[in-house]
């Protein structure tokens, strides 16, 4: 009996034994066997792929993760290898690895937190490593990336290849990925020529530098033609020209990440300059189908930043000197005009003999007169006098030795609002066709540029423009301000809202003129005041 008893107890110790033997090693499989697919990537022609595996879990506590990684030439197995990757003790995951397919094998890129990243080549024909291509496997890259039909040069040195097609040179490095910088040259290439031959803007170039070839990034740096607002259409509809010469050349898909990774910057008069990039402007990919889209997208963010909004691009790169706050442009120095010289030593009254046809009597009884004592290529340059006596040149005071800011036109009008101080002045430039609005708030010692929003006027097609472009008139009612602007003689906007009139603007501003808003429009042309 006691026999029959320690024999079941020896059977029942032996299976719990058994079991624990099992529930072992069922979890050192989990812990360090298992494999748990993490990823599959494929080639464009589907022949080749590749399949990533977690093995087991990571050490613990915040040891490596293990990695087991096939690849295959349809069901054939060109190399199976296992990575340990170092990222803080996560589990391998798709965020640790990259995949980039070349002509003649597949580069892998295994990242961590804990670790710098290393790539690992796997070549299609089995070779176990890499000396680099010969010409003809050059030749063959490129036209197959790029459509290249002819290689002229191929030159290689310590730092990669040296090569010329279509023109253009750029470099690529002695990697197996062959990372070159032909997209990027030839962009380039394509704007010099664009710019040289059809559009008339300052174009400088900001660039960017990486570890390959590849990552190299040509921003254009392209000015604005006219003061701020003023300048919009044109601007955004030579950027639209200019990205339509680049796709014919270099289309999106044929060079997608440069695109994304490049823009250009505004270098608009008295904004600094402000970075864009391609990536971040509506519907840029989309960008032949949806051209006016992205001129309406680019119109109003620069429309934005010109009006001070920086913080609609808070997320953007600026460069150059941009203001920081709106209230900079209020500060002044009441011993200096607007150019910043001292207003002693000027020749006051010779500017008092000459002719001026733009004044403002003022309630005060003084006399303000801007008066033309330059000239250059077709404008005028002026300086503010005022005259105790009307006409009388012994009773000149210069005011402001240059109230434009260094900006050459044609004078259009001068007035001050019932403080006395606070005034504003006109000027016209581009031939009379487009305007400039100035304004003072020390009594004309110093002006600043007004800079004003867009009425955002549609074309028929839907693209946004701004056809008031002529300031005309200020005027003051119950504190607020009033302006008027129309579209200079070359303007033909109509509104069938008001009988097919040929309209005027109406801005308003209830903050002394630091911020103007679009009102209405007003039949009234030019000259009629509500």
């Amino acid at each position: 009996m006691i026999k029959k008893a320690v024999k079941i107890f020896l059977c029942v110790l032996g299976s719990i034994f058994l079991t624990l033997m099992v529930l072992l090693l069922l979890l050192k499989y989990e812990i360090s066997w298992k494999l748990t697919d993490v990823g599959l990537e494929k080639s464009s022609d589907g022949r080749y792929s590749v399949r990533f595996q977690s093995v087991g879990e990571a050490d613990w506590p915040f040891g490596y993760s293990h990695a087991k990684v096939t690849v295959k030439d349809g069901d054939r197995i060109v190399e199976s290898f296992r990575e340990d990757i170092a990222d803080d003790g996560g589990q391998f995951r798709p965020a640790n690895y990259a995949v980039e397919w070349t002509k003649y094998g597949v580069v892998i890129t295994f990242m961590g937190s804990e670790q710098p990243d290393r790539e690992v080549e796997v070549f299609f024909d089995g070779r176990d490593s890499f000396s680099g291509y010969t010409d003809e496997e050059i030749k063959s890259i490129l036209h197959d990336r790029y459509n290249i039909e002819k290689v002229d040069k191929i030159e290689k040195d310590d730092d990669g290849y040296a090569i010329r097609a279509n023109g253009v040179d750029f470099r690529a490095d002695t990697h197996m990925a062959l990372h070159d910088s032909y997209a990027q040259e030839l962009f380039k290439a394509v704007t010099d020529g664009l710019f040289r031959k059809r559009i008339r803007r300052s174009l400088e170039w900001d660039v960017m530098e990486g570890l390959t070839p590849s990552d190299l990034i040509y921003t254009p740096i392209i000015a604005m033609n006219g003061p701020g607002s003023q300048d919009i259409d044109s601007y955004c509809n030579d950027i639209c020209e200019w990205l339509d010469g680049c796709f014919e050349v270099l289309p999106y898909e044929s060079a997608k990440d440069m695109y994304d990774a490049t823009g250009f910057i505004v270098s608009a008069p008295e904004h600094g300059n402000l970075r864009y990039i391609f990536a971040d402007l509506y519907t840029f990919k989309h960008f032949s189908d949806e051209r006016v889209e992205f001129y309406n997208d680019l119109y109003l963010r620069i429309d934005r930043y010109l009006n001070h909004e920086y913080d609609v691009f808070t997320e953007q790169s600026t460069t150059g000197n941009s203001r920081d706050t709106v209230d900079e442009l209020y500060e002044t120095d009441s011993d200096t005009g607007a150019s910043g010289n001292k207003t002693d030593d000027y020749p006051v009254w010779q500017w008092a003999t000459y002719d001026y046809d733009v004044y403002y009597d003022h309630p005060d009884g003084r006399e303000y007169a801007l008066v033309p004592v330059d000239r250059a290529l077709g404008s005028s340059y002026y300086v503010l006098l005022s005259f105790k006596e009307k006409g009388n040149p012994d009773s000149a005071e210069l005011i402001n030795p240059d109230p434009f800011n260094g900006q050459g036109g044609e004078a259009r009008f001068i007035t001050f609002l019932g403080d006395g101080m606070t005034g504003f002045a006109a000027l016209s430039y581009a031939g009379g066709s487009q305007g400039l609005l100035f304004e003072t708030l020390d009594g004309g010692k110093s002006y600043h540029e007004v800079t004003l929003p867009s009425p955002g006027i549609k074309l028929p097609n839907g693209q946004i423009y701004n056809p008031f472009v002529m300031p005309e008139e200020v005027w003051e009612e119950s504190g607020i301000i009033y302006l008027k602007v129309s579209q200079g003689p070359d303007g033909d906007h109509h509104s069938e809202a008001l009988g097919g009139a040929r309209t005027v603007g109406i801005y308003s501003s209830d903050d002394k003129g630091k911020n103007f808003e679009f009102v209405r429009e007003d039949a009234g042309y030019p000259d009629q005041k509500e």
